[in-house]
């Protein structure tokens, strides 16, 4: 059921509707975004899901994963596919975030997505974390590793890197050297992530590039 609300109800919201041009092809609406007033409140129930959803599969990951790998990974699929979309979400200024008045800094995309506070309880990054946990093997973690590369090279949105990279670094923390599997097809995003021009993005890069050298006992050829 949950992951049924987060792929029909909260995507749908967050995502800017594509128009088309006068040649009939769509192109995305970029000048404004279009959640304005009561629709804002639509999506107050977003945090406590994510939020509920990390612990269920944090339990999960304790129990093994069956829950999450049953009928063919089917749930996996389900949850995973809608959670990496949010990504790529536009979180307006006025999203109702549980965090809103602890008068931090960051942005409401930086807390729904990345998680930038012990505050912002509820969001993509710690569910994805727990998902990888539950999945438990190459095969599942390779469509969510492909996720996360390409959130980690968005063209146009700093943000979006930021939380693709800090995302992929919680994870090799988490997983250590069960995921080191996946590390040759991170590392020509991590090369170019070096020398990104958004200064967190090129650090938390070289974090990873370190913290993978450091479990591998080698230099990383880069």
């Amino acid at each position: 059921m949950k992951s049924t609300f987060l792929k029909n109800f909260s995507l749908r919201k967050l995502h800017e509707p594509k128009q088309r041009n006068k040649d009939g092809s769509k192109r995305r609406r970029v000048s404004r975004n279009i959640i304005e007033g009561s629709d804002l409140e639509d999506l107050r129930p977003l945090q406590p899901l994510l939020l509920a959803l990390e612990l269920g599969l944090k339990a999960d990951a304790h129990s093994g994963g069956e829950w999450i790998r049953a009928n063919d990974s089917q749930r996996y699929q389900q949850i995973l596919q809608p959670l990496c979309k949010l990504f790529l979400c536009r979180v307006p200024s006025s999203f109702p975030l549980n965090s809103e008045k602890d008068g931090s800094k960051f942005s409401a995309f930086e807390k729904l997505v990345q998680g930038r506070s012990t505050l912002d309880y509820g969001n993509v990054n710690g569910c994805i974390n727990a998902l990888a946990a539950a999945a438990g093997n190459e095969q599942l973690w390779k469509p969510l590793n492909h996720a996360i590369l390409n959130a980690c090279s968005h063209d146009s949105r700093a943000e979006v890197r930021r939380a693709g990279i800090n995302t992929l670094f919680s994870i090799l923390q988490t997983l250590g050297e069960e995921y080191m599997i996946l590390l040759p097809e991170c590392l020509p995003v991590l090369s170019e992530l070096l020398e990104d021009e958004n200064e967190d993005v090129a650090r938390v890069a070289k974090e990873c590039v370190q913290f993978g050298e450091d479990l591998l006992g080698e230099t990383l050829q880069l």
